[in-house]
């Protein structure tokens, strides 16, 4: 991971993109992410949380 940006948005959108690939989006689960569940879907690719480091 290179880069870390925030986007401001319109109609209420959250969405978690990775390398150009979207992980998380409120638009299609209707719901915002539960606590943790970006860093275990982020996980495949960054590897585990203490590598991040």
């Amino acid at each position: 991971m290179i880069d870390v940006s925030l986007r401001t948005g319109s109609k209420g959108r959250f969405e978690v993109t990775l390398d150009d690939q979207m992980i998380f989006s409120k638009v299609k689960l209707h719901r915002f992410p539960k606590r943790g569940e970006i860093l275990k879907l982020a996980e495949p690719v960054l590897g585990p949380p203490i590598a991040w480091r």
